[in-house]
């Protein structure tokens, strides 16, 4: 589905496709014979991303994954797969071709889609387009089309509690920034106000990155849909702006400013979701590295750091 670049982007432990198991690799042979393969890299789910080059002409993109290389990840395969086979035919969404699921490994193989990973640091002119892209999807998304796509409102309460969690601890973990132990009752209201602010009525993307995009001129396809849900477009927005400002892009609330619907979003319940999106980041970045993603906690720790600072703005808390 797409090429990645060489930018140091990559951050799972990707596996070549030469050493996927054969019954795997023949699946895929049932697609085409294939003349060609290209590992491909990037992004944060360990396993293979290879671009299939078949005889007829055709690039085929499958990603493949087994429980070894890390026990969460083939059941993110399945709920993409399910996913990506209900998604309509828009020009910024991936078409799924077909899957592969043994009881343990799991291949999804979709068609290869023009373009390329935006540039870093971010060009101000390919960012519109993609944020000109998001807005497009929303509108196109909404209501969404999948019925029975899992609830922003009810998956949220269980991602976005990362303050909670670290309230109920018995003294503040070591690392956490003073700011956050000071107004850690608060950061708990704000969150618990985040999961009903999450709620609405789009298919929402989820996870939106740029190693999850496809800039081709004026269009940017987005792909990798696991994490998908109904609900409002402000946690697409909020959860993808700290990524940007890391990547030389620019800060959050100007990110938030020039996406085209945000008129349309209150600030108090947006004021909210940036809290439960932070505290989601600062708790995951305290913990041990999952297996296959060795650099996921640090770039989950950057992203803390920039969502507290957004927050303290919004808040005005000292």
């Amino acid at each position: 589905m797409r090429e990645r670049s060489e930018s140091g982007r990559a951050a799972g432990v990707h596996l070549p496709w030469s050493e996927v198991p054969g019954h795997v690799r023949a699946w895929a042979g049932s697609l085409g014979a294939i003349r060609g393969a290209r590992d491909t890299e990037g992004g944060f789910s360990p396993g293979c991303c290879v671009l299939l080059e078949l005889a007829d002409g055709r690039s085929v993109f499958v990603k493949a994954v087994g429980s070894e290389l890390n026990e969460q990840s083939p059941d993110i395969h399945r709920q993409e797969r399910r996913i990506a086979a209900a998604l309509p035919l828009f020009p910024q969404l991936p078409r799924l071709i077909d899957a592969y699921d043994d009881g343990d490994w799991v291949a999804l193989a979709f068609e290869a889609v023009r373009g390329a990973m935006p540039r870093h640091p971010w060009v101000d002119a390919e960012l519109q387009v993609v944020l000109d892209n998001v807005a497009t999807l929303h509108e196109r998304l909404t209501p969404c089309p999948i019925d029975d796509a899992p609830l922003a409102s009810v998956r949220e309460r269980a991602m976005l509690d990362g303050w909670h969690v670290l309230a109920a601890m018995d003294r503040p973990p070591p690392g956490l920034d003073e700011w956050c132990v000071r107004h850690l009752d608060r950061l708990v209201g704000l969150e618990e106000l985040a999961w009903g602010a999450v709620g609405g009525e789009t298919l929402l993307h989820g996870d939106i990155r740029a190693d999850n995009m496809l800039v081709d001129g004026p269009n940017t396809v987005f792909v990798d849909w696991p994490h998908a849900s109904r609900g409002a477009p402000v946690r697409d927005v909020v959860g993808w702006a700290a990524s940007v400002s890391l990547e030389g892009g620019p800060d959050p609330e100007t990110l938030l400013g020039r996406y085209r619907l945000a008129s349309g979003m209150e600030r108090d319940a947006t004021t909210a979701v940036v809290a439960g999106v932070a505290g989601f980041f600062v708790h995951h970045a305290l913990g041990p590295p999952p297996p296959g993603l060795p650099t996921l906690r640090s770039f989950q720790g950057a992203q803390g750091r920039v969502m507290v600072e957004w927050l303290r703005q919004r808040t005005g808390w000292r």
